[in-house]
């Protein structure tokens, strides 16, 4: 039962990826047929909106996420599910982490000198970058969390 939780645990880190797939689907499924619907209602907007921010913002995350997931996949093997579990619920910290180092290599690439304008470029992108980061990152390690504590109560239960 241990190592079923443990593998529960690192197929969770999956969510985002089918999370993406779904978005993608259902924006460019949204996107073709909006042109046939006279009146939107203003939340189907509000949701395609997400969906589009978090379609679109695998530019960003998809290289930082993926090192994440397979660090933490690595780093997983023969630990028990409660540390396993203490570190994912922190992951979207080191997932923020990783999306600044992405967004500073890209800023300040090629090497220069750093000009306040420069600076201030950097900084709002990394606020556009974190903010939704930090805030998709946690709505996934609760979804993630109540996936995991249904089976193990389900597990328990049977």
């Amino acid at each position: 039962m241990i190592t079923k939780t443990q593998n529960l645990l690192r197929v969770l880190l999956l969510i985002p990826y089918f999370a993406w797939g779904i978005g993608l689907l259902f924006t460019s499924l949204v996107s073709a047929s909006a042109r046939n619907l006279p009146v939107i209602n203003t939340f189907f907007e509000a949701i395609i909106g997400v969906a589009s921010i978090y379609t679109i913002g695998i530019v960003i995350w998809g290289i930082p996420y993926t090192i994440l997931a397979v660090g933490l996949l690595l780093w997983s093997i023969n630990k028990p599910a409660q540390i396993i579990y203490k570190v994912f619920v922190f992951s979207p910290i080191l997932l923020s982490v990783l999306t600044a180092a992405e967004i500073a290599l890209i800023s300040f690439w090629p090497p220069q000198v750093l000009s306040l304008e420069g600076l201030m470029g950097f900084l709002s992108s990394l606020l556009v970058s974190i903010v939704p980061t930090l805030i998709f990152g946690f709505v996934f390690v609760g979804v993630g969390s109540i996936l995991y504590k249904s089976v193990r109560h389900l597990q328990s239960a049977a």
